[in-house]
């Protein structure tokens, strides 16, 4: 019922403040598409991704973890040509310092028997259309998708030092954005993609490419929800605060858990805070989540 495309790779984390002085680096699964695949399925929700990896020893292992974590991978390619994808990223209580080395996320493919008709909701990273080759298919089947009613998702975590696009991003967005259900961007990505501006003016700017639902992040202050129906504000539901690595992949789980479950948008969104708020109170990015419905009677 839930697709995820876009980057699964290894995380290999220093507890070093810089990356020149590190010596000892911790690995860790990563890819935000596959969180995000992973908290959905735990859910008890049928849960794929669409990814690549290379045929290396980093390949099996985000195999074997989606595998153990019930994540569908019959869309997950394994190739002899590429290597698997590696972020060196520093611990860090602010934006982190990362190195990535992408090699298998340049060389998305669509495999020829996806069967889009049995997904309620297509999410996209913007790993994913960060190629142009790779954009122009994903294009194709967002088209298909949409034709058949089926609620896209895109999350613009765009960086400029990870595009090989001979698109800009705003010519991406352009494209892209009739087609997008959902939306959820944070100041740091508003930022990277348009620059500093104000929080009014990102919100036009979305707008303006003709996403159909904003869900704005502001960290401990919350979600800003737009569309044609409302401006609303939501404060954060979090209390405790052990680790904000998978916060946002947190939220996209939750919102898109509640949609799947014919929830509204505002009632989506919250259960997205509520999921975060438990998230928060563990160590890395996933967390052991509960059912659902026990989680938005918690924070009701």
């Amino acid at each position: 019922m839930f697709l995820s495309i876009g980057e699964v790779l290894i995380d290999m984390i220093t507890q070093s403040n810089s990356l020149e002085n590190a010596t000892v680096f911790q690995k860790f699964f990563g890819g935000s598409p596959s969180n995000i695949a992973i908290n959905i399925a735990r859910q008890g929700i049928e849960s794929y991704i669409l990814s690549t990896v290379g045929k290396d020893p980093f390949g099996k292992y985000i195999k074997d973890y989606l595998n153990e974590k019930n994540v569908k991978i019959d869309y997950l390619s394994e190739r002899e040509d590429v290597y698997t994808d590696i972020v060196f990223v520093n611990k860090s209580e602010s934006t982190p310092e990362f190195k990535a080395y992408r090699s298998a996320s340049l060389k998305l493919s669509i495999p020829q028997d996806l069967n889009i008709n049995k997904f309620k909701i297509i999410h996209i990273s913007s790993w994913a259309i960060s190629e142009t080759k790779q954009l122009e298919k994903i294009l194709n089947l967002v088209e298909l998708a949409k034709e058949k009613g089926i609620k896209i998702g895109f999350d613009p975590n765009y960086r400029k030092v990870l595009w090989k696009n001979n698109y800009t991003i705003i010519e991406v967005l352009e494209k892209l954005g009739p087609y997008i259900d959902f939306i959820k961007p944070s100041l740091d990505d508003a930022n990277n993609i348009f620059g500093e501006r104000s929080l009014e003016d990102y919100v036009k700017y979305f707008k303006n490419f003709g996403i159909k639902n904003i869900l704005f992040t502001l960290g401990k202050d919350g979600v800003l929800v737009y569309n044609k129906k409302y401006e609303i504000h939501l404060s954060t539901y979090a209390t405790k605060v052990v680790d904000v690595t998978g916060a946002g992949d947190a939220v996209w789980s939750g919102f898109y858990t509640g949609i799947i479950n014919d929830l509204e948008i505002l009632e989506s969104t919250k259960l997205g805070l509520a999921f975060a708020a438990e998230k928060l109170k563990y160590l890395g990015a996933i967390a052991p989540l509960s059912d659902w419905r026990k989680i938005r009677e918690k924070y009701r």
